[in-house]
């Protein structure tokens, strides 16, 4: 019983990684196909808007900085950066819930070096955005280890999963 739950977060929290690679891909897209002051202007709009809410201040700081590096050419580096992460993230979603067992290797490293890069940037803009991003990532990363290790042992021969394959 204990090791289904674990296997059915296991499919959740996978899917929610697939869930914020298809985002990571659909801004990444549209960063590099709008113009740089259409896209500063949207963030510096947004910044307005959260301020006039009354937004916490760390929401608005991140959405000017994130106008100011738009200005700042930084648009075509988020953009691709968005694009290349989120291809790498659905190749590897998919390989996770398919049972692929060379993608438990490749995502453990993959969300390790994510989760440093996350927390290196962290150093540089004190976003709390990306805590919870390296948060969510440590989790996924211990879901999938554990999911390999059972994998591994050949104990999830029989089960099946949500997606209807065989594990």
């Amino acid at each position: 019983m204990r090791e289904s739950n674990i296997h059915r977060l296991f499919e959740v929290s996978v899917t929610l990684k697939g869930l914020h690679a298809l985002l990571e891909l659909i801004t990444g897209a549209a960063i590099l196909a709008l113009s740089p002051v259409g896209v500063a202007n949207f963030f510096l709009d947004l910044a307005q808007r959260e301020q006039a809410q009354g937004a916490p201040g760390f929401i608005t700081d991140f959405l000017l900085a994130l106008a100011q590096g738009v200005q700042h050419g930084g648009q075509h580096f988020a953009g691709i950066y968005l694009l290349v992460v989120g291809l790498m993230n659905m190749g590897l979603v998919i390989g996770l819930l398919t049972g692929a067992l060379w993608s438990f290797p490749a995502a453990l490293a993959a969300l390790a070096l994510l989760m440093v890069y996350q927390l290196y940037r962290y150093t540089h803009t004190h976003s709390f955005i990306l805590i919870l991003l390296t948060l969510f990532d440590a989790v996924v990363w211990w879901f999938v280890w554990h999911e390999y290790r059972i994998l591994r042992s050949g104990a999830l021969t029989e089960r099946r999963s949500s997606y209807g394959h065989a594990d």
